[in-house]
């Protein structure tokens, strides 16, 4: 019978994302993993981990200095910001140093960066990968409890084993699901998530500003506005961004579109206009492709959104 690995687990970086991972594994009760060491330059970060970790804390070394960290663990975790990734892995690995026999992991969590940025630890043996949940983590304790069926976005090299099996491990684990990103798409698929989550905020500032110009109390507009679009992403869970549209454009409501056009013209904000024409366009395309507007209807709404 094969022996199952055990990953002891280091978190690089023990914000948010750190936290979060190390509070999920660790209270998963998993016997194929533990966390063994959380590293942080700030010892606020690190009294912050402390606290979520609970009793659990008592097993675990807290450091400031990564490489310490690292050193008693078979499976790293950098969960520094992006531009400080590539900097605490070259400090573990300084000068190509091995970590003895063992297989060791080195996992980065940034979802547009290569894994080119952990040479160093490739350079001195270790396999190499990335596994980026598609979830924010405005606080660590919320995202913990919440990460279940988290989709991960995992790059690794198809040939390395050891990492394809530590990710299904970590998967398993947390409870989520992956899919592979080939390591030259990172940038698009990152991009492709910043318009789902980050612009989803802008989306909702946008109409909650434009609100404000008609003298509709911001507070108030919005929360009527958040029930609206958390039907409209049950809808798109139930029946996917196509068919889950809704509205004046779907309806080929050409009166209504031209309405709102002479509306923000007159409100003087272009970038409030300009922001519903592109959104506008787009609109029209997926309602001509569902075939709820013909070809005709398409056309008269793109000159409406042109003007």
């Amino acid at each position: 019978m094969e022996k199952k690995t055990k990953l002891k687990i280091s978190i690089i970086g023990g914000g948010r994302l750190g936290s979060a991972l190390a509070y999920a594994i660790d209270d998963s009760g998993s016997k194929e993993a533990a966390i063994v060491s959380v590293s942080s330059r700030s010892e606020k970060t690190l009294a912050v981990a402390k606290e979520l970790l609970g009793n659990s804390s008592q097993k675990i070394f807290f450091t400031n200095n990564n490489f310490l960290a690292a050193k008693i663990s078979n499976c790293i975790f950098i969960c520094t910001p992006d531009d400080e990734i590539e900097n605490a892995c070259s400090e573990i690995f300084k000068a190509g140093e091995a970590f003895g026999s063992e297989e060791i992991t080195v996992f980065h969590f940034s979802g547009s960066k290569k894994i080119d940025i952990l040479g160093s630890a490739k350079q001195a043996g270790a396999s190499t990968a990335c596994m980026h949940p598609l979830k924010s983590f405005a606080s660590a304790r919320e995202a913990a409890s919440t990460l279940q069926n988290t989709l991960y976005g995992v790059t690794y090299e198809k040939s390395d084993l050891n990492a394809k099996k530590t990710i299904e491990i970590l998967s398993k684990i947390l409870k989520g699901r992956i899919i592979f990103v080939e390591n030259d798409k990172k940038t698009l698929y990152h991009a492709c998530a910043c318009i789902a989550s980050n612009y989803l905020v802008s989306l909702m500032d946008f109409a909650t500003d434009a609100g404000s110009e008609v003298g509709l109390d911001p507070a108030v507009f919005l929360s009527g506005l958040l029930n609206l679009s958390e039907g409209t992403l049950l809808n798109i869970k139930k029946l996917g961004t196509k068919k889950a549209l809704t509205g004046p454009i779907a309806r080929g409501d050409i009166s209504t579109i031209n309405e709102h056009i002479e509306i923000l013209k007159n409100l003087n904000r272009e970038d409030i206009k300009e922001f519903y024409e592109i959104m506008g366009k787009k609109t029209a395309g997926i309602a001509l492709e569902n075939n709820w507007i013909d070809n005709k209807t398409h056309n008269e709404l793109l000159k409406i959104l042109k003007k």
